[in-house]
């Protein structure tokens, strides 16, 4: 049975493949390679963030599979400076962090447990600790984190983007969905271990196949992966595999950024690309897979043309090298659609031949 599902799924995105890429011209993001991470231990790194308290490193995690843990990388190498370990937390699938100064003004990191890719999970979790003063000790313990214990209004989502705004302190978390309609949900604004508690759905991300090379496969183009603010909060980054989606954001009200218009930069190619972080005027990329190259990326400054309400967006056009204004909210247009239906009589046709298989065994 295993084989022949797997053979369905290979036929959808086959079928999916020529119509993505031909969809948009794809222009392909040069970037910097940074560095690579070497480290065995980080084969799975999922999340980046800038350092604040220790501003020389960028921190990095493993999703589900590792321990409860995050690691100090430097700035100039990838060299693993420190690795920090989180007392009293788990693991489940860790998928991405950010940092930043809490309401009180500490210097914290927060790590997002909201990972779910059997969208089974009742409860979901984000843990924010002091971040660490960073030196000379390869190996050291945060303080016990404050818990965000965390559900979704309408059932479980797979998940992998968080958020930490600087401006309203809020944070916010982006739902991965295969056929690109995201779901952005904003987090009780106090942590909470006692109960159980949901978000609030407060805006959504319609994600079109691009044509930018990069991911496992075309379904990439419409599945977030990672997001970030910038230091100041005037800038949202939500990243598939294989692009960014940037917004004005005024006010810290992420809400009202989200109803505009976006600009989506192409990324460059990654085989599995999930963390993103501003740095300045410039992105830092990395991804999964033993080598990965950590991408520096300069984006121009967002144009007015972003204050526009999305429902004026018009197709994808290119107004700067490598910068396309796209719609953020909308259904995808009718080409999508097809390629969506087509999609959804295939995973129709593998339900069919598994219950069909079940039978024959039976």
């Amino acid at each position: 049975m295993r084989a022949r599902v797997a053979a369905f799924v290979a036929i959808a995105l086959l079928a999916v493949g020529p119509t993505g890429t031909a969809a948009a011209t794809g222009a392909v993001a040069p970037g910097v390679v940074q560095f690579r991470i070497t480290d065995a231990r980080l084969t799975e790194l999922s999340g980046l963030a800038l350092g604040h308290r220790s501003p020389d490193v960028l921190y990095a995690q493993n999703d589900s599979g590792d321990s409860a843990r995050f690691f100090a990388l430097d700035r100039t190498s990838g060299r693993v400076r420190a690795v920090c370990t989180v007392p009293g937390a788990s693991n489940v699938d860790w998928e991405d962090l950010a940092t930043g100064r809490d309401t009180d003004g500490v210097d914290s990191v927060w790590l997002a447990d909201i990972g779910d890719n059997g969208r089974a999970r009742g409860e979901v979790r984000i843990y924010r600790v002091d971040e660490p003063a960073i030196g000379q000790a390869a190996e050291l313990a945060t303080n016990r984190p404050d818990v965000w214990r965390l559900r979704y209004p309408d059932g479980p989502h797979d998940a992998e983007s968080l958020v930490a705004d600087p401006v309203r302190h809020r944070l916010y978390v982006v739902t991965k969905e295969l056929l690109g309609h995201s779901e952005v949900f904003e987090v009780p604004a106090a942590p909470d271990p006692s109960r159980v508690r949901p978000m609030t759905r407060i805006g959504t991300v319609d994600f079109s196949f691009t044509g930018t090379p990069g991911g496992p496969n075309p379904i990439g183009q419409l599945t977030a992966t990672g997001a970030t603010s910038s230091a100041d909060g005037t800038e949202l980054a939500i990243r598939t595999y294989t692009d960014a989606y940037l917004w004005r954001v005024s006010g810290g009200d992420v809400a009202a950024a989200l109803r505009r218009r976006p600009v989506r930069v192409p990324l460059p190619p990654q085989p599995q690309g999930e963390g993103i972080a501003f740095d300045g005027a410039d992105l830092l990329l990395d991804g999964e897979g033993v080598g990965t190259a950590v991408y520096r990326l300069p984006i121009p400054a967002l144009p007015a043309s972003t204050a526009a309400p999305r429902s004026a967006a018009s197709a994808a056009t290119p107004t700067s090298a490598g910068q396309h204004p796209v719609s953020a909210g909308h259904r995808p247009a009718h080409r999508q659609k097809y390629w969506v239906a087509l999609l959804g009589g295939l995973g129709g046709a593998m339900a069919l031949a598994g219950v069909a298989i079940g039978r024959r065994r039976r």
